[in-house]
C-alpha cells in the first residue's frame, strides 16, 4: 500500500511528511520557503485526517482552505526561484519552469474539483504532495544551486 511505504498513518499527530536536511540547499531565503512549504503540505494532510476521523462528510471547505494557502504560498516560492534562476542565467531555466507550470497545472485541477473530491482522492493528492517535495525540492532544486551560488558571489563581489 502506497500510504505505508510513503511512512503515513492514520494518527492525526502524524505529519505526511518531516522537515529533513536534505532538503536544504543553501539558500537560506529558499531554504526557510521549502520548510514552509512542507508545513503546508503537513497542514493540508492533517486537515484531511481530522475530517476523515470526525466522519465529516463535508470536509471540503477546511481542506479547500487549506489547499489554497498551500497553493497561493508555492506560487509565491515559485516565482521568488525563477527570479533567482532567470537572473542567474541558469541553462536549465525553462525546463524548471515547465516543472512548475506542470505541478501548478495539476494543483489548480485539484483545487476546482475539491468540492467534490473523495476523500481518497484528496489523499492520493496528498501523495503526490509529497512526492514532489521529495524529488522535486530535494533533487531538481539542486541543479541550480551551483549557478546560483557563483551569481551570488559574483554579485557580492560587486558590492564589495
Amino acid at each position: 500500500m502506497i500510504a505505508k511505504s510513503a511512512g503515513i498513518t492514520n494518527s492525526i499527530d502524524e505529519n505526511l511528511i518531516k522537515w529533513d536536511p536534505k532538503f536544504k540547499i543553501g539558500i537560506p531565503l529558499i531554504d526557510a520557503q521549502h520548510e514552509h512549504l512542507v508545513k503546508l503540505c503537513n497542514d493540508f494532510y492533517q486537515s484531511l485526517l481530522k475530517s476523515k476521523s470526525n466522519k465529516n462528510e463535508d470536509y471540503h471547505a477546511l481542506v479547500k482552505q487549506t489547499l489554497e494557502t498551500c497553493l497561493n504560498y508555492a506560487a509565491t516560492h515559485f516565482k521568488e526561484e525563477e527570479r533567482l534562476m532567470e537572473a542567474s542565467k541558469f541553462s536549465g531555466y525553462k525546463q524548471h519552469k515547465d516543472t512548475h507550470n506542470s505541478f501548478t497545472a495539476k494543483c489548480e485541477i485539484a483545487y476546482a474539483d475539491i468540492d467534490t473530491m473523495p476523500i481518497s482522492e484528496a489523499i492520493k493528492f496528498a501523495l503526490f504532495l509529497y512526492d514532489w517535495i521529495n524529488t522535486h525540492i530535494a533533487h531538481e532544486d539542486r541543479l541550480y544551486m551551483p549557478t546560483l551560488v557563483e551569481f551570488l558571489k559574483e554579485q557580492k563581489a560587486k558590492q564589495a
